[in-house]
């Protein structure tokens, strides 16, 4: 018994300091909006639209993303980022603790290489309506262009983002953690 209380707690210690949480200093900002940068495809034209909320229930603070995506006029997004800058390479994946509107949702990350707004890598994952933890491998990460280099690292990130993506639905994503990992 002693000896699994101590390999929980080996663990939990090694995986809480190899990893950096990604919302902490940013949901505690004044200026939430500001730390967070809400777009939708209605800079190209698309009528999707949405909104972000820091929203506080009994048992925690988490990040809302909510809206109607649509397709119409060439869109179909809406999403929320921030900027980062991580001087760590040494991560290997995103870990979140989500729920919502059972769909599939995405994280797109940009890089230092990526210049033009259609360039991201984008990760995928699923919700339901209860809180889960989703781990998604940078590997497992999708680039949207065929001359974007194939992988990148973490020390290359230069923006997160939590996107509601590709078809007509109604929207709402929760968020109440995300680290690198």
């Amino acid at each position: 018994m002693i000896f699994k209380l101590v390999t929980i707690f080996i663990f939990l210690f090694v995986n809480h300091t190899n990893s950096m949480d990604l919302f902490e200093k940013k949901k505690e900002s004044k200026n939430f909006k500001e730390e967070w940068e809400f777009v939708s495809d209605q800079v190209m034209g698309g009528v999707s639209s949405g909104k972000l909320d820091l929203l506080n229930s009994s048992k925690n603070t988490f990040i809302r993303l909510s809206g109607t995506v649509s397709t119409k006029n060439n869109g179909g997004f809406i999403q929320y980022r921030s900027d980062y800058d991580f001087d760590k390479s040494n991560f290997k994946g995103i870990r979140i603790k989500a729920r919502g509107i059972p769909s599939e949702y995405y994280i797109h990350i940009r890089t230092n290489f990526l210049l033009l707004p259609w360039q991201y890598y984008s990760g995928k994952f699923s919700v339901t309506e209860n809180w889960k933890v989703i781990e998604i491998l940078f590997d497992d990460f999708k680039k949207s262009n065929f001359y974007q280099p194939s992988t990148f690292n973490s020390s290359e990130i230069k923006s997160i983002g939590f996107v509601a993506f590709g078809k007509n639905f109604n929207a709402q994503l929760d968020i109440v953690e995300a680290e690198l990992y």
